[in-house]
């Protein structure tokens, strides 16, 4: 486990990042993902069946392949983001940001005094059970603090949340955002787009990292190319769903060809099996 964040580190430099998303709870599954190529990873403890005394193993897991790791938290909970912190997550993203005073409470609440509110122990896995030195000295600089936009409000109200010290980028939450505005969990609704975009493009302006995630390669690309920095495609649960799907549906469509008088069909040549 890293003491520095390179995550935030990548963010500051503006890199532009291609992520992972994760949800399946099994520590062995998200160390498949890290070990997957992404240039992070977000467990998500929101919309799953992990909580955040889930961590533990899941930020183990992650850790072996030293990929990068951001903790999507499930609320605004003072308690819980003491216990993730502890746990060693160093970049969390919070949903449902809305206003500068909310951002406010969560930099805060993420940050030791005298900047912040964070409650204090030595004896954590954060603090490598109390062997790094400065670790109380340095941690305020490293934790990394992504504000979630997932309503019309959200969005209007971006640039200053933005500005306040202690949030470290924005993120746009599309699946919400296009509830809010009547779309029905349409990420990719004509009118969810051109918001995004006007905001990608006030933040390539003001330097302000901005994230997201989108369900296919190509509105990854997309996203990237209207000013987000860091992006991440999908999910573990839903890329094993729709690839379950494809192949289920083109063995009925090769099985319907197949013969029905007995007589074996030659097997054609195929890829390295992924078993």
């Amino acid at each position: 486990m890293s003491f520095v964040n390179p995550f935030k580190q990548a963010l500051l430099k503006r890199q532009r990042l291609v992520g992972g998303w994760f949800m399946s709870a099994s520590p062995v599954i998200a160390e498949l993902m890290a070990n997957a190529g992404y240039d992070f990873l977000v467990l998500d403890i929101e919309h799953t069946t992990a909580s955040v005394h889930d961590l533990h193993p899941l930020l183990q897991a992650t850790a072996e392949r030293g990929l990068p790791t951001v903790v999507r938290m499930p609320s605004h909970d003072a308690t819980a983001i003491k216990v993730a912190l502890d746990l060693g997550a160093l970049s969390l993203y919070f949903p449902m940001v809305n206003t500068v005073e909310q951002a406010t409470r969560l930099a805060r609440a993420c940050r030791y005094p005298p900047f912040g509110e964070r409650g204090f122990a030595r004896m954590h896995r954060a603090s490598r059970y109390n062997t790094l030195p400065d670790y109380f000295e340095r941690i305020n600089h490293e934790v990394c603090v992504i504000a979630q936009l997932e309503t019309p409000e959200a969005m209007a109200a971006a640039m200053q949340i933005a500005q306040v010290p202690g949030i470290d980028g924005l993120f746009v939450g599309p699946g919400d955002l296009s509830m809010a505005l009547g779309h029905g969990g349409n990420a990719l609704h004509a009118e969810v787009k051109e918001l995004m975009a006007e905001l990608g493009g006030y933040c390539r302006r003001a330097g302000v990292p901005l994230g997201t995630v989108m369900p296919t390669p190509e509105s990854v690309a997309w996203a990237l190319s209207v000013g987000f920095t860091f992006v991440s495609h999908a999910s573990d649960l839903g890329l094993l769903m729709t690839a379950a799907r494809s192949g289920l549906e083109q063995i009925r469509t090769l099985a319907s060809d197949a013969p029905t008088d007995g007589t074996a069909s030659e097997l054609p040549s195929s890829p390295a099996s992924a078993y």
